[in-house]
């Protein structure tokens, strides 16, 4: 809805059906759930000029227990009610440039109802109940020359537990898997009309294998880069390599006992048509 020329107002709400029935093979146990939730969601966007918008934003939204591919019931998860999100948000979108864009957000959120990882590396999870993440979020992205394109994003991010679902899982420990910060770069130059290349930076903070905190996952940086070649107007192909100094690093953990390497150096090569 358009107030005037620089205010508008945005509202809705989304009826959502979870009908879900799963079948283990294993043991042909068949499972099933119905969850039916409103979603609203309303936000105000002042442009004070054309190139600038500040808006506020309020949303809530659910998850199913089986998650967002909707692949399993388990009978601990049959009885989990629906995620919810309910996150209040402030931001700024600013096109420096016709083709440069700088964007900010602060955010609040509050996730119950979650589903935790057990701490010992058991398949069964634990509903932790509440969740609070506050975070700020900026980014640059864009065009900086004909021939140079930038991304430059930034992320702080500090999510707690706020309800006690095990005697390690208690109040005021940090969630599973998120650091403090985060931070990438990738940069892509245009060689010429046939040949371009690229080289990224991404860094990631500490952060704890389970939410009871006691196992540290450190921080690490990894680079990567690739290469494009235009064949011609209909072929292109491109060459992409992870980890180019093939730094260790752990990748994520399901729980402390079960806990991923990143990937070593790797190349992947595509080709793309268009008919």
């Amino acid at each position: 809805i358009d107030i005037t020329r620089w205010v508008q107002l945005i509202a809705g709400v989304r009826y959502d059906r979870f009908d879900l029935t799963a079948t283990d093979q294993n043991t042909f146990t068949q499972r099933s759930r119905v969850d039916n939730k409103l979603s609203p969601q309303a936000a105000v966007i002042v442009k004070p000029i054309d190139s600038l918008s500040i808006y506020g934003a309020y949303s809530i939204s659910y998850l199913p227990a089986s998650g967002d591919q909707f692949s399993s019931l388990t009978a601990a998860t049959q009885n989990f009610e629906p995620q919810k999100f309910e996150n209040t948000e402030v931001g700024v979108k600013w096109n420096i440039l016709p083709r440069l864009q700088y964007t900010a957000a602060l955010y609040h959120l509050n996730r119950t109802n979650v589903p935790v990882t057990n701490p010992d590396g058991s398949s069964n999870p634990i509903p932790s109940g509440r969740q609070e993440i506050n975070g700020f979020e900026t980014a640059l992205n864009g065009t900086i020359t004909n021939d140079w394109q930038a991304t430059l994003g930034y992320a702080y991010t500090d999510a707690r537990v706020t309800s006690q679902s095990t005697p390690t899982i208690v109040v005021g420990n940090r969630v599973q898997l998120v650091p403090y910060n985060q931070v990438s770069l990738w940069n892509k130059y245009q060689i010429n009309p046939m040949w371009a290349a690229a080289v990224g930076v991404i860094y990631f903070g500490d952060s704890y294998a389970s939410s009871d905190d006691t196992v540290r996952l450190p921080g690490f940086v990894r680079v990567d880069a690739a290469v494009y070649l235009k064949i011609n107007e209909q072929w292109r192909a491109q060459l992409n390599v992870e980890n180019i100094f093939n730094k260790g690093y752990w990748a994520s953990a399901d729980g402390n006992n079960n806990i991923s390497p990143g990937a070593s150096r790797t190349f992947r090569v595509s080709a793309a048509a268009k008919f």
